[in-house]
């Protein structure tokens, strides 16, 4: 049986405690690196589940926002979870095979998913040209907040690489494998970017705005043929061997009109539909005038129906009865042309970008439609009943 002195305990006693300590940290390390290597193989399978999801998703008109959102929820529980393991890394940190593998792994994760972007992106330009731009409007803004949590998702995970590094104290044995991950990150990174910016540029090429100076040359002669037709109607005396042909002539002019303003109008109403507007104080100044032409109009109308039912008695009664179907399709013409008139307004006005800015050339314009439709549906209204008053009382 060996006896130690004292002196001899004194002397191995730090030697063992030495080894023990050396023997702790050892068996600590081990434990670190493996449940490093655990976690962040965990956060790679968790990766890959968002990209299969992702990357299984397509876009229609129906479920842009619901999918969209859904992927959102996904990566942004991704980032939740990559924060939790950077969150909990404490050195030192000893890196192995696993470790710098699942690095690696997680990286090529990262791209993999940003690589879905332009595809989703591919499905929204695909369906923008059938959608309303309130739809679309979100869907973009979707798309551009999942853009956005992809890259911040690239960002944590590189984040967390750089803390593990700093953390390491196997740099030396582990270099060359630390060496090709950092390229690989590096090619990667460069890789999610350019996803992402495509992604970006695609959705603000749907992003459009439409200024309304384009319109001006198309209202603007809207304008010239109006106030020609209003003046030539208002400065025109029906009788009763004219009043049929009269009648007839202004009818096919003013259905003429009222194609180009229906064509204006379905251009307005189909930009309002992919884009916003920028809105041109002319823009607002003509649509004023148009509605001051189409009320003069109605006002001619309601003078004609008039005229007609004082010269109805001594009036051919075939003449007669041409007149007043004449002026009972001026009415319906010039009824709606009133209508899409305000309705055009509004269509630029709601999707307007700089309304603040116009707010009051704004306010002033739709009073003065306002008050022109008023009219004009009051001359219509008084129009329609003295013709059909003559239609009731010569049995037409």
């Amino acid at each position: 049986m060996f006896k130690f002195t004292s002196s001899q305990i004194k002397l191995v006693l730090p030697v063992i405690l030495s080894l023990l300590v050396s023997t702790v940290i050892t068996n600590t390390a081990i434990a670190a690196t493996s449940a490093l290597a655990t976690d962040l193989q965990d956060l790679v399978a968790q990766g890959n589940n968002v990209n299969t999801q992702l990357s299984a998703t397509s876009l229609n008109i129906d479920n842009s926002c619901t999918e969209l959102g859904s992927a959102i929820a996904s990566v942004e529980a991704f980032i939740t979870a990559v924060e939790a393991v950077s969150g909990n890394l404490s050195a030192p940190l000893s890196l192995d095979v696993d470790s710098i593998t699942a690095l690696d792994d997680l990286s090529i994760v990262s791209t993999n998913i940003a690589s879905v972007l332009p595809v989703l992106s591919a499905d929204i330009s695909a369906i923008s040209t059938n959608s309303d731009l309130a739809d679309i409007q979100a869907a973009l803004d979707t798309m551009l907040k999942l853009s956005d949590d992809i890259g911040l998702m690239a960002d944590r995970i590189l984040e967390m690489a750089d803390k593990i590094l700093l953390m390491a104290d196997n740099i030396g044995l582990m270099a060359d494998r630390i060496l090709l991950t950092q390229q690989i990150q590096s090619s990667n990174l460069a890789l999610t970017q350019a996803f992402m910016l495509s992604t970006q540029e695609n959705m603000i090429t749907l992003s459009v705005t439409v200024d309304t100076s384009d319109y001006n040359n198309t209202l603007n002669n809207l304008t010239s043929t109006g106030n020609v037709l209003s003046l030539d109607m208002n400065n025109t005396q029906l009788t009763e061997s004219n009043m049929n042909t009269v009648l007839a002539d202004f009818e096919n002019r003013v259905d003429d009109y009222r194609s180009s303003v229906m064509l204006m109008f379905n251009i307005v109403n189909s930009d309002s539909r992919i884009a916003s507007h920028y809105i041109n104080s002319d823009t607002l100044t003509m649509l004023g005038d148009l509605s001051v032409i189409n009320a003069a109009l109605a006002n001619s109308l309601n003078q004609f129906s008039q005229s007609v039912e004082v010269l109805a008695p001594d009036t051919d009664i075939a003449v007669l009865n041409d007149s007043v179907y004449s002026m009972l399709r001026l009415a319906s013409d010039i009824g709606l042309m009133a209508g899409r008139l305000v309705e055009m307004g509004d269509d630029i006005n709601i999707m307007a970008d700089n309304i603040g800015a116009m707010a009051v050339r704004i306010v002033d314009t739709q009073t003065l439609q306002q008050s022109n439709l008023d009219l004009t549906q009051s001359n219509l209204s008084t129009a329609r009943i003295t013709t059909i008053t003559v239609i009731s009382v010569f049995g037409l």
